[in-house]
């Protein structure tokens, strides 16, 4: 059996219930590639929760169940424009980033491009293709989602949003 990595949660938020460094990051990427934001663009919010290491070590030594990854806790924001999905990341190490896809470029996966499996723990999110990548491949980004409905509803509009931007 499997044991997540993250206790996740994800809500549809407005941008004024975000973070400031959220908000601010959100701001300037809009900004920066003339992506007009309104309020009631649909938005999702994941919290994660980086779990404690479940190996006996692991537990001795106060590991994290991903010790690659910094930070004990982080959120992500996915934000459907009407051109673009927006991403935006922040976390105390990691600081607060974003970064942005067409939709007509995007690709979408079930759970994690290193899986190989949908029965994976981490099939409670998807995997965006498109981006700019390495080598002449396209980059992709791990989205993971609780598995509250908003999850789910987050994943069907990204799905159904590059669908349909392919299929005028």
């Amino acid at each position: 059996m499997n044991v997540p990595m993250y206790e996740r949660s994800t809500r549809m938020v407005r941008f004024k219930e975000l973070s400031m460094p959220m908000t601010q990051a959100l701001a300037e990427h809009a900004e920066s590639r003339q992506l007009v934001l309104t309020d009631d663009m649909p938005a999702w919010l994941t919290h994660s929760v980086n779990l404690p290491s479940q190996s006996m070590l692991g537990k001795l030594l106060g590991f994290k169940a991903n010790r690659t990854d910094r930070d004990k806790e982080h959120d992500v924001l996915v934000v459907l424009h009407t051109s673009h999905v927006i991403i935006v990341t922040s976390g105390e190490k990691r600081g607060t980033s974003a970064l942005s896809l067409p939709i007509a470029h995007a690709t979408i996966r079930v759970g994690s491009a290193l899986e190989n499996t949908f029965s994976a723990v981490e099939d409670a999110g998807f995997t965006l293709g498109g981006f700019p990548g390495d080598h002449g491949k396209s980059g992709t980004f791990y989205i993971g989602l609780g598995t509250e409905p908003a999850g789910a509803e987050c994943a069907e509009a990204i799905r159904a949003a590059i669908t349909d931007a392919k299929n005028p």
